[in-house]
């Protein structure tokens, strides 16, 4: 009785011994084989093993050392985060070579790059671009097209440190992968992507990931000034010999005629909210929500306008909803009085809904339930409405017609 006693006592101990000692030794592994995988180009090591149960697990302590350059990349730590033993389970039945988990959530902290280093040097030579930020933060800065490692030290920046978080998980309601990446740059700016991709289109294993190019359904981009609006303008009106305030007027202008330059002529509501982005280290948010699932390339072939319809863009900037993104000036014909007949071109033939994706970038006439008649061309169609292209008087303007409030179309041939 007594043996059966301390058998039932160490067999839990030995059960958890074996599971952290398979977890340690499995973590071990891998970054052994990322070691020898990464040799050519650079060194890593790190100092500790982090193996609980019931905790983020992974490694601490990583150096970086790129054979290229003579400085070191830092990186805090590597971990996997789970939620308790099960989540655990599923990881280790999951051979990540042939099949990714059905979810999952990774961290990358304080990855920091030494300013004064030249790993800086070479990112910035090779991106020819900001290390961090938009393709118009410097704009109206002296004559630079995007900030160096040395713009960056004059702002009070010793070092790049960077948090990265990643997980996806499935979503049951609305039958789609959700994933979820965020960057932090420390004490400048951080950027938050929430994506959600219809279940069929997400990728299963490592290998699709290189060559599949989901459809999105719906995603978010949430950007958050963390300082580097406040340094950014002082340090440029001192090197341009102005006051604040007149740099941010004069970055302002330079960004509306870029814009402008890009088909987008960003309405006055628009620019007064990024204004108060740009002064008040204030927050961005951009929900889009498109009429059917869309591939990026897909959007890389539509214009400003068009993606604004097509995404149904929702824009807030430090907590305002912008009801006006940019200017558009759409002229749409009334309805036709009663008196007259109504006269369709025999060259314009009736068509069902069900055929107009043959019909892409051609001429309509489509009359809604209301009477207006709209004389546009047909640039997509969706599942509930369709999206128009209707030429104007120096330019044109992209709108949506609901595909419930037409009454009749008719197609130029």
């Amino acid at each position: 009785m007594r043996k059966l006693l301390i058998l039932a006592v160490l067999l839990p101990v030995l059960a958890y011994a074996g599971v952290k000692g398979y977890l340690w030794y499995s973590i071990y592994s891998h970054m052994e084989d990322i070691k020898e995988a990464a040799a050519p180009v650079a060194k890593i090591e790190y100092k500790n093993i982090r193996a609980p149960l019931t905790e983020p697990f992974g490694v601490t302590g990583i150096t970086v050392e790129p054979h290229m350059v003579s400085d070191t990349i830092q990186i805090g730590s590597a971990l996997i985060h789970t939620t308790g033993l099960r989540d655990l389970y599923e990881l280790a039945k999951t051979s990540f070579d042939e099949e990714l988990p059905n979810k999952l959530e990774v961290s990358l902290d304080r990855l920091s790059i030494d300013l004064n280093g030249e790993t800086a040097s070479l990112l910035a030579n090779n991106q020819k671009s900001n290390l961090f930020g938009t393709p118009f933060d410097a704009m109206a800065c002296g004559d630079r097209e995007f900030f160096s490692p040395t713009d960056l030290i004059a702002m009070g920046y010793e070092e790049l440190s960077v948090d990265t978080k990643l997980s996806y998980r499935p979503n049951r309601i609305k039958e789609s992968v959700d994933f979820f990446v965020k960057f932090r740059v420390r004490e400048a700016a951080s950027l938050a992507l929430d994506i959600s991709i219809p279940k069929s289109q997400a990728p299963t294993s490592r290998a699709q990931l290189t060559v599949q190019i989901p459809q999105l359904r719906d995603f978010s981009i949430h950007v958050e000034d963390l300082s580097f609006n406040e340094r950014r303008n002082q340090y440029c009106a001192n090197l341009s010999g102005l006051s604040v305030d007149e740099f941010v007027e004069r970055h302002l202008n330079q960004v509306k005629v870029y814009a402008a330059n890009n088909d987008f002529p960003v309405s006055d509501e628009l620019l007064a909210a990024y204004r108060n982005y740009v002064t008040k280290s204030g927050n961005i948010t951009v929900t889009a929500n498109p009429l059917d699932p869309v591939d990026l390339m897909t959007l890389f072939t539509l214009n400003p306008r068009q993606l604004l319809e097509w995404l149904s863009l929702d824009v807030n900037i430090a907590g305002k909803n912008i009801q006006q993104l940019m200017v558009i000036t759409v002229v749409e014909e009334g309805p036709e009085e009663e008196t007259k007949p109504k006269v369709i071109p025999d060259t314009y033939k009736p068509t069902q809904i069900s055929e107009l994706k043959q019909h892409v970038n051609r001429l309509l006439k489509i009359r809604t339930v209301d009477g207006k008649l709209h004389h546009a061309y047909l640039s997509f169609v969706g599942s509930d409405s369709l999206l128009l292209t209707q030429e104007l008087v120096g330019g044109s303007a992209t709108f949506r017609v609901p595909i419930e409030q037409i009454d009749e179309v008719r197609v130029l041939y």
